[in-house]
């Protein structure tokens, strides 16, 4: 068996902008929703893992529009595959296509396991794909575990308070919620569309914590954000937008 998943998504009213074009979210919504059908398939789903007492954490993800972004009622191809396990780390790879097969969007995401009783990580070796690697790499150079984002000038703050609505099954906040933050926190947003996002998840967040939401301009002059739980960074991303 081929380690290749594809699947057909129709884009839905609650997918998109004010531009009725798919919101930054999403992405991350779809990479979620067909990584876990994939790797369901192959052995190493959620059930799957807690009866080796371990669980998959996103450490952190890409993506870089290519083309157009996908808009209301389109229907589009997600594809993803992973690469080969390193020691502590797996990665990966995601596209969005039309139904012309056209590359609207790439996307890398990087992954550790921790133990369910010492929530510790643990050596991907214990981890077994059921089927043989996809060769093909939208990204050649390691993905990234963190950005490593210096603090300065902060241009505007925002707490968040997280509701049970926001967590996965792991009880954490999820992945996608993030950049839904970053979203509502600027207004000026809602009319803007996504080119690309780095996002790295530094501590788990809990329901009913309260995420303070740092947003500034870093050396590049790229949108930036660090989000704190009780002083103690959560994640830290970089968001790029069109003018």
């Amino acid at each position: 068996m081929l380690m290749y998943k594809k699947l057909e998504f129709n884009v839905r009213e609650r997918d998109v902008n004010l531009n009725d074009l798919i919101r930054p979210a999403t992405i991350l919504d779809y990479f979620q929703d067909i990584a876990g059908m994939h790797a369901d398939i192959l052995g190493v789903g959620y059930k799957d893992m807690l009866n080796l007492n371990l669980y998959w954490v996103i450490l952190y993800e890409e993506f870089e529009v290519i083309n157009n972004l996908p808009k209301f009622g389109e229907r589009i191809l997600v594809n993803t595959w992973p690469k080969t396990t390193g020691r502590i780390e797996a990665e990966r790879e995601y596209e969005i296509r039309d139904l012309n097969n056209n590359l609207l969007i790439k996307g890398i995401s990087n992954w550790c396991v921790i133990s369910t009783d010492t929530r510790k990580l643990e050596r991907m070796d214990k981890v077994k794909f059921n089927g043989e690697y996809y060769d093909k790499s939208n990204y050649l150079e390691k993905s990234k575990r963190r950005l490593n984002l210096k603090l300065k000038d902060v241009i505007k703050e925002y707490n968040y308070k997280v509701l049970l609505t926001d967590l996965d099954h792991n009880k954490h906040l999820n992945n996608a919620r993030y950049l839904d933050i970053i979203y509502n926190m600027r207004e000026d947003l809602a009319y803007k569309n996504v080119k690309k996002v780095e996002i790295a998840f530094l501590h788990e967040v809990r329901y009913d914590e309260i995420i303070n939401v740092k947003y500034f301009k870093d050396e590049f002059n790229v949108d930036s954000y660090i989000g704190y739980v009780n002083d103690t960074e959560c994640f830290e991303a970089r968001v790029i937008m069109e003018d």
